[in-house]
């Protein structure tokens, strides 16, 4: 019976370390730092307006700041938002996707540099183009639940659901109501510049 005994103690004494380990378990949490590098050209102007072109290239960072990091990678995914001047419709320019890892070897830490983008628009009296708007970036753990995500501007879980389910050059409005696609964005651009930057009548 003292052996019986003896037993259950070190089978509860097993149990408690077990479930001790099991509790020190947090879920991860993380830091997301978003900036864009964002530059502007004219390249032509007259009587009639100008036109000019924006490159953007965006920066993302991301940190454990606490928990614990699950076992398997992690998916972080980038949205790149523009905003289409001509309609005020908003547009994914490009999305980027890909698995990551949180290790002791890399300070618990990835940091990644998007393509260089470059968007045209003309004002004035020809009013085409589009402008670089936003980001969403949303970090996801191996079991494809969301971590956290960041936003250059205030987006809900609903929104946040809604971007990722459209595809790259999807027009949606402020209402989140898919218009269409973006169609030969560059060409609409091409065609505007001549009249934009006309030199006006002449007498």
């Amino acid at each position: 019976m003292k052996g019986f005994a003896k037993g259950l103690v070190l089978v509860a004494t097993v149990g408690a370390v077990v479930s001790a380990h099991a509790q020190a378990k947090f879920p991860l949490k993380v830091d997301i730092d978003v900036s864009a590098k964002r530059s502007k050209q004219n390249i032509g102007a007259g009587s009639e307006g100008e036109a000019k072109l924006e490159q953007v290239q965006v920066r993302v960072k991301v940190r454990k700041s606490g928990g614990d990091v699950p076992e398997g990678m992690l998916t972080a995914e980038l949205y790149v938002i523009g905003k289409q001047v001509q309609t005020g419709h908003y547009g994914i320019i490009d999305v980027q996707k890909g698995e990551i890892a949180l290790t002791k070897e890399n300070n618990f830490s990835f940091e990644y540099t998007s393509p260089m983008y470059t968007l045209g628009r003309t004002s004035g009296n020809v009013n085409v183009g589009g402008t670089y708007e936003t980001f969403l970036v949303v970090i996801s753990g191996p079991d494809g639940e969301i971590i956290d995500y960041r936003s250059g501007r205030a987006i809900g879980d609903e929104g946040v659901a809604f971007i990722r389910q459209l595809g790259p050059k999807t027009l949606f409005d402020r209402d989140g109501n898919v218009i269409g696609q973006v169609e030969n964005p560059g060409e609409a651009f091409k065609a505007a510049v001549p009249a934009a930057v006309s030199p006006g009548k002449t007498y």
